[in-house]
């Protein structure tokens, strides 16, 4: 009786070990990765949505709701995107009111030089390390993980910042 008591306690445990250590360990490679692209967090992830896009391309509002920004933060994040050349902006081609937000060449070579071998690689070493079943246990417990992301960081967005004082 008492093992069954301890052991849900003891996979608590190590699965919360577990996550701290893999988002330390993407914090640090996002950090390099932000080195050598020589962006900032939130242009990275700008870049991200872009080039994760169908058509790699969004709009200044998509990219404003996903990241938190105002409509003027978008604009300055995207003159610096622009002046390092991994966005080009473009009016839609069916409402001149609205721009499009389009990854360039640069921008998709460079990640694709980068991030792409890694990715490669995770999922070769990750499918031979585990059958169907538990690779389908793993993609739902990511799913819900992320699910769970996504309803906190929209909680945080409803909190006021903390004052300085």
């Amino acid at each position: 009786m008492c093992a069954r008591t301890t052991e849900p306690a003891r996979i608590s445990v190590e699965l919360k070990r577990a996550l701290e250590f893999y988002h330390g360990t993407v914090e640090d490679l996002i950090r390099e990765l932000i080195r050598v692209l020589g962006v900032n967090e939130t242009d990275r992830r700008a870049l991200e949505i872009v080039l994760l896009e169908d058509e790699k391309a969004t709009t200044p509002g998509v990219l404003a709701e996903r990241l938190g920004l105002t409509a003027g933060g978008v604009t300055i994040m995207l003159n610096r995107l622009e002046k390092q050349g991994y966005i080009a902006r473009s009016l839609h081609p069916t409402d001149r009111r609205r721009v499009i937000v389009m990854a360039t060449e640069l921008a998709a070579h460079r990640v694709q030089e980068l991030v792409v071998p890694m990715i490669v690689e995770s999922y070769k070493m990750l499918l031979s390390s585990y059958n169907s079943a538990e690779l389908d246990i793993i993609a739902d417990f990511l799913t819900r993980a992320g699910e769970l992301q996504q309803i906190h960081r929209q909680r945080l967005r409803q909190v006021d910042p903390y004052s300085r004082s």
